[in-house]
């Protein structure tokens, strides 16, 4: 059913609110981010802006759950693009998405600064509105690792070699997070794919809020050879 002129409306007007929401959160970080500053841009009084958004909070977890789809989607769209050019090359796939993974985030640090930074006084994100969008570019990279490891595509040595190392506690953790997530692997699987994740995702926060400049800066190649090493770790096999 098409929608009418006033739902059209109101659509164009709650994309506007996020549209300046996102302006100023690139601009002068999220303490720029209030209800005045997008009702001056939209020229209409704050209390009008309380029939699409109820409360600054609000607004925050609309860019938040953004941040966070925009994120998964460049990973997903870099994973595809993968798998259509070769549907058997898992480590490309990987690799592909983790590329992503830092590349958008540098491209998106206000975005990323929101989602992954320091937490923002007196805000609490919603459970049920971040959480699952939050984990799909780990939960794609996993399903990845999944399909290997289901193919017979993982060196067992490589696996043997994690489980040797993995302590009673933080195996039971993982075994719980394959539980939570539906993570076809056994705990040795899953630690090799946390332990490449954590990398990465490590040395992006690092890149973003200015912590490698100091060390190694434009990251490009640093992060090239990293991912290359951290895809070499999960023994996926040809």
């Amino acid at each position: 059913m098409a929608a009418t002129v006033r739902e059209r409306r109101r659509q164009e007007t709650t994309d506007a609110i996020l549209r300046s929401a996102r302006t100023h959160l690139e601009q002068a970080g999220v303490e720029g981010v209030t209800l005045r500053a997008v009702a001056r841009d939209l020229d209409i009084a704050v209390s009008a802006l309380y029939r699409y958004v109820a409360s600054r909070d609000d607004l925050l977890t609309e860019l938040l759950v953004e941040a966070f789809t925009e994120h998964a989607d460049a990973v997903d769209a870099a994973v595809d693009a993968a798998l259509a050019h070769d549907s058997d090359d898992i480590a490309a796939a990987v690799t592909a998405g983790l590329r992503a993974y830092r590349a958008w985030s540098v491209a998106h640090p206000a975005q990323f600064g929101l989602a992954f930074g320091a937490p923002v006084p007196g805000y609490h994100a919603p459970a049920g509105r971040t959480i699952a969008v939050a984990v799909r570019p780990g939960s794609r990279i996993m399903a990845l690792f999944a399909t290997a490891h289901e193919r017979g595509l993982v060196d067992e040595d490589v696996l043997t070699a994690r489980a040797a190392t993995l302590d009673d506690g933080t195996a039971a953790g993982f075994d719980a997070l394959a539980a939570r997530q539906s993570y076809p692997l056994p705990a040795p699987a899953i630690a090799l794919a946390v332990d490449a994740f954590v990398r990465v995702h490590g040395l992006t926060v690092m890149e973003v809020f200015g912590q490698l400049r100091p060390l190694v800066s434009p990251a490009d190649a640093y992060y090239e050879v990293l991912v290359r090493e951290v895809v070499a770790t999960l023994g996926l096999r040809a």
